[in-house]
């Protein structure tokens, strides 16, 4: 039986990739000891409304979405969005705690929530979908659009590797990462990613991450723990 992921685990550093899954991740991820742990949500949102305050902590970030949820955190960096790329690359993450470390270490808790592997995939592999559907709008790309485009992308043959590439290109920093900080360190994720590949013979293929489902390819996720 797969046990439920808890944020309030013993950690000093949680490290969360948006929309990891389990079987993906431990493809690529050596270090630490890795085990599948099921999602609070399929979705962001989701998750963010069922995930605990987590007393004495920081989180560091340009996702949107948690950035709503600030109540659920002591302090809140917003490290910013690249509109340009859709995204907040993981480069903005990594270099400010570089340059804020003393500062961070103020909070018994730092949780850096990066946006990959979610789309939009900036790795070897590329497909066209943003975030937002209007870069100077700033309006949420709709559900459907995205399901349709992971579809698109299924029947060219170059889903499953976009998102590996984009998963490998923030373990990348991820690893850098581990030289700058000390602790216990978690790497987990907030909900898994439909890629059309089932994970258990009752679920039917699902694209990309709508909310409120129980299949297992977006809720499996990985919870890595490791001492550095």
């Amino acid at each position: 039986m797969v046990k439920p992921i808890n944020y309030l685990e013993d950690w000093d550093w949680l490290i969360i990739l948006d929309a990891c899954r389990y079987d993906y991740f431990v493809k690529i991820w050596s270090y630490g000891i890795t085990e599948p742990r099921l999602s609070l949500a399929s979705d962001t949102l989701g998750t963010l409304r069922k995930m605990p305050a987590i007393p004495n902590s920081v989180l560091v970030t340009g996702h949107p979405f948690p950035l709503l949820f600030k109540d659920k955190f002591t302090h809140v960096v917003d490290v910013g969005f690249d509109m340009k790329l859709g995204t907040c690359p993981p480069s903005y993450i990594v270099n400010y705690v570089r340059r804020n470390y003393p500062f961070l270490m103020k909070f018994k808790r730092r949780i850096l929530w990066f946006l990959q592997p979610h789309h939009p995939y900036l790795g070897e592999t590329k497909f066209e979908l943003k975030i937002f559907d209007n870069r100077y709008k700033g309006g949420m790309t709709p559900v459907d659009k995205c399901i349709e485009a992971f579809i698109e992308a299924k029947k060219k043959g170059i889903l499953e590797k976009a998102y590996m590439d984009n998963l490998k290109y923030v373990l990348k920093w991820v690893e850098s990462l581990l030289r700058t900080i000390n602790g216990t360190v978690v790497i987990t994720s907030d909900h898994g990613e439909g890629l059309g590949q089932p994970l258990r013979k009752e679920d039917q293929p699902i694209f990309y991450h709508p909310p409120d489902r129980e299949e297992w390819e977006v809720r499996l996720i990985p919870y890595c723990v490791l001492w550095v």
